[in-house]
């Protein structure tokens, strides 16, 4: 059985084993898919020995997304790039590689929404490690202006992406075409939106990448205030299906994920 896992802090929330599950029974492949909570002092540890015990990739969530390069033999251009990395890989030879799936879920939630990017105003609030990749990503897709809330300063890699304080990110919210939440904000029971209900308005998009099992507080927000809203399940699948084709070669049935993610609203 080819084992892969994703490993997270907290990770209980995630729909991706059901996702993956869901691809394997569809193509056929002999495929199982676990979740593992992992402080970030274990991180280094647990990925070599997961590579020991025969895995043959991780998905890489919060808060990992950063510290796990230090763990990686090889790094691909995509982590080069956006700094990040979500994607881990096992070679037979035991070395570890590492890649940034992260932008293909994203562009893929905006495209499947029909959503435009280029020459679009975007606020993404957060700077780690998705929110970096979603902000460079905008710029590379040729977006007019990317400002990120940041709660301290960051280092944004030479990168036009325009840091604002976190108290201010309500005041751009109000002035840009398209918001993204990459903030865990949303992640426990009782949580808020990351921003006020009132910066939200009709003609904007708003996508919060949290695959949560509940419809996210952040995209609520937004659609009720008539903005367009989408929550993270379809940036979910889009990374996971690039994934599963960097472990093994093989095109994923996103349809059967997405339907499988889907599923857990009902």
């Amino acid at each position: 059985m080819n084992r892969f896992a994703v490993i997270g802090h907290p990770v209980a929330h995630s729909l991706s084993p059901k996702m993956h599950a869901a691809n394997f029974a569809a193509i056929g492949y002999a495929g199982e898919y676990g979740m593992f909570d992992v402080p970030p002092e274990n991180i280094a540890e647990f990925v070599r020995l997961k590579g020991e015990e025969g895995y043959l990739g991780l998905n890489i969530t919060i808060p990992h997304k950063v510290t796990v390069i230090g763990v990686l033999d090889n790094v691909d251009e995509s982590v080069k790039l956006y700094g990040a990395c979500n994607t881990v890989k096992f070679a037979k030879d035991g070395s570890i590689s590492g890649y940034n799936t992260d932008a293909a879920g994203f562009l893929s939630a905006l495209s499947l929404r029909g959503v435009p990017i280029a020459g679009r105003k975007v606020l993404v609030v957060g700077f780690g490690g998705a929110g970096r990749t979603v902000a460079i990503a905008a710029l590379r897709s040729g977006a007019a202006e990317v400002f990120a809330a940041v709660r301290h300063d960051v280092d944004t890699g030479g990168f036009a992406v325009k840091t604002v304080p976190m108290d201010e990110a309500a005041k751009i919210a109000t002035l840009v075409d398209i918001v993204v939440n990459a903030t865990p904000v949303g992640l426990q029971p009782g949580d808020g939106p990351v921003l006020p209900n009132d910066v939200f308005r009709k003609g904007q998009f708003v996508l919060d990448i949290i695959p949560s099992k509940d419809f996210p507080p952040t995209a609520q927000a937004a659609l009720d205030a008539g903005a367009m809203a989408a929550d993270g399940l379809e940036f979910l699948v889009g990374q996971g299906a690039e994934s599963f084709k960097i472990w093994t070669g093989i095109a994923a049935d996103r349809a059967a994920m997405l339907n499988a993610v889907k599923e857990q609203r009902k």
